[in-house]
């Protein structure tokens, strides 16, 4: 029975172990980086560091692997998910716990992070999300939702396990920990559960429902991709909303706190865009399954709009500030699980690593562009008023953007090698 004629029930009895292997993947992709600002007190007292040195280690990570994704997505393709993310979770594990083998040495600061970034790259969300969507077809929408949910997971869970390694069993033992402990748990989830329509048919003896299980969808070539209309306003929309977001993301709790709002308050709210943000990739995956409309796109990204103006428009309201941070949480996860669910759908499995990749790319760079002009603007402005107009305005675009994309293509299946 090929994907594209089985029901949403059929294909999660199939293949809910794949999505589990691939939201540990996606936990642990994300848990290094949530966790840096809790080794930064421990590392100046050990060294001391400025913190704009120790900051710096993110900054190689975006310049390094923002250029380099797109070739990522490439060997995921030419690979599979199993055989890069097998690998990449022992190389990646490992190089995180080096930190824990630091000097006084900046050079070995900036050398591990430069080690850090060229194995994350075999670990990031292409790999995941691609494994899923080659499985998933009449539920793609809900399962990728599930799978990038784990952002949501770590974001909440690494603090906590973070902290407590940190005080109870020291700094270094926290990085050992984490690389082979969190790193492990995912390496064993996708050895014993990763398989693709491929691994399958290998592993199955000849017959014709290993033949039908081999077939999995076609799609776009990476050249064609670039030349698809829509799917460069797919990418251009999350590209202008992640640049606009991400700064709202890293400089809300003194955007809340500027504009009247208690520490304590602001700490609650900025621990809402998480569960908001969770909230959004959920139902909009599972939206995206029952319906294909131009208000789902639409909805995703036009959220974003409300969000910004509520935020620029109420200052001193708590209630009013509290819908806006919801809405912008709500919006950052639904705009983001919509476009990779239509990059599936318009560009099909078959490129989805190199496709996806352009976007993952993008993302990076626009994020590290978006966090800079927030705080440039507060500077020189001493608000973030400005940053919340643009916002608005990008939002506005991105919306336009993603506005009819016309109905989903039929790709013609291709035989799994």
């Amino acid at each position: 029975m090929q994907a594209s004629e089985r029901t949403a029930a059929q294909e999660w009895r199939e293949n809910w172990t794949i999505v589990l292997a691939a939201f540990l993947g996606v936990t642990w992709m994300t848990a290094p980086s949530i966790s840096l600002g809790l080794f930064i007190l421990p590392l100046q007292n050990e060294f001391g560091w400025s913190r704009a040195d120790i900051s710096f280690g993110m900054t190689l990570y975006a310049l390094i692997g923002t250029p380099l994704v797109p070739f990522a997505g490439a060997l995921v393709d030419k690979f599979g998910s199993r055989r890069v993310g097998m690998p990449g979770l022992v190389l990646n594990g490992l190089a995180f716990a080096a930190f824990g083998l630091l000097t006084p040495s900046l050079w070995h600061w900036m050398m591990a992070w430069v080690l850090y970034t060229l194995t994350q790259l075999l670990i990031r969300s292409i790999l995941w999300n691609r494994a899923v969507a080659k499985v998933f077809s009449a539920s793609r929408g809900l399962a990728l939702a599930v799978t990038m949910a784990g952002i949501s997971f770590a974001q909440t869970l690494t603090p906590i396990i973070a902290r407590w390694l940190i005080d109870d069993y020291g700094w270094r033992n926290a990085y050992f920990s984490l690389g082979i402990g969190w790193a492990g748990v995912a390496f064993i989830a996708v050895v014993l559960f990763l398989r693709e329509p491929g691994d399958r048919q290998k592993a199955a003896s000849a017959s014709p429902a290993a033949d039908a299980e081999a077939l999995q969808e076609g799609g776009l070539t990476f050249g064609e991709a670039l030349r698809d209309q829509r799917i460069l306003r797919i990418v251009f929309a999350i590209i202008v909303q992640t640049s606009v977001f991400s700064g709202i993301a890293l400089h809300i709790f003194p955007l809340l706190t500027g504009s009247g709002i208690s520490h304590a308050g602001a700490a609650s709210m900025t621990a809402a865009i998480g569960l908001a943000a969770l909230a959004g990739q959920l139902l909009t995956g599972w939206l995206a399954d029952r319906v294909q409309s131009t208000l789902l796109p639409v909805s995703c990204f036009v959220v974003l709009v409300f969000a910004y103006l509520i935020l620029l428009n109420g200052k001193g309201v708590e209630s009013l500030l509290w819908l806006g941070v919801l809405l912008a949480g709500y919006g950052s996860g639904a705009s983001i699980n919509i476009s990779t669910y239509l990059t599936s759908r318009y560009g099909g499995v078959a490129n989805f690593g190199k496709i996806y990749g352009l976007i993952s790319s993008g993302m990076g760079l626009a994020a590290g562009i978006g966090t800079y002009l927030a705080g440039r603007i507060f500077d020189t402005t001493g608000s973030y008023d400005n940053y919340l107009i643009i916002g608005a305005v990008a939002a506005t675009v991105a919306t336009i953007a993603v506005f009819r994309l016309g109905p989903y293509p039929k790709f013609e299946p291709a035989a799994a090698g």
